[in-house]
């Protein structure tokens, strides 16, 4: 197998996250807890901020108290059914109760589940919107990106459609300060030509290793084939 190298003329190109995500709360509230900063990483499911919740936490004890009330009785009902003192019926119904509490405790704490808001991704925190104590809807608190891996927007002429292919392997040279060159993978080439501008686009994807590249930068990129 040989290996041709043919570097057509630099193209412009951006650098972005591979994923941005804006974060909001899916209950209205006031925020509690909120300590992270703009830069600061989160791993997936980590808390990112918290709602007051003193109410649904009280909720959540309550139900906890019906659950052991409704336990017992269920358990003494038993042994007095076991001793023909009551009815299946009626052990039917304490039975039932208990159920019906585990389940009230159930909801309980998915309601308050709801006012701590976890993390989708693994990523870096990019904006800050809201501080503890402001009221919050449905306005994103924060936003996030994940900058380990990063994608490549080049626009393209119509001209050079069909001769580039997912085989082919780009070369990133990120505008100054940032020095190097680096490789990344086609991903997905636009089938459809812009009829307005005659372009199309081309989608690359970059390992982003010790996040040595800023996620939103102009570059250059050479397109590298290899013949058979």
């Amino acid at each position: 197998q040989e290996e041709a190298i043919n570097y057509l003329d630099a193209m412009s190109c951006m650098i972005e996250p591979s994923m941005r995500v804006d974060v909001s709360s899916a209950i209205p509230g006031v925020i509690d807890k909120l300590n992270l900063q703009v830069g600061d990483k989160v791993q997936e499911g980590a808390r990112l901020f918290s709602l007051r919740s003193g109410v649904e936490a009280a909720s959540v004890e309550m139900s906890k108290v019906r659950v052991e009330f409704a336990k017992r009785q269920m358990e003494r009902n038993d042994e007095m059914f076991k001793d023909n003192l009551i009815s299946s019926h009626e052990r039917d119904e304490f039975e039932t109760e208990y159920q019906l509490a585990l389940r009230e405790q159930k909801y309980a704490e998915e309601v308050h589940a709801l006012r701590t808001i976890t993390s989708s991704i693994n990523g870096v925190i990019i904006d800050r919107y809201k501080d503890p104590g402001e009221f919050v809807e449905d306005a994103p608190v924060l936003s996030l990106a994940n900058i380990d891996f990063l994608k490549i927007e080049l626009v393209l002429p119509y001209e050079s459609f069909g001769t580039i292919d997912k085989d082919n392997v780009l070369t990133i040279y990120p505008e100054s300060p940032i020095n190097g060159s680096y490789q990344s993978s086609i991903r997905v080439i636009d089938p459809i030509i812009d009829a307005a501008s005659g372009t199309y686009r081309i989608r690359a994807a970059l390992v982003n290793t010790n996040s040595k590249i800023p996620a939103v930068s102009k570059c250059r990129a050479a397109l590298q084939s290899v013949a058979e």
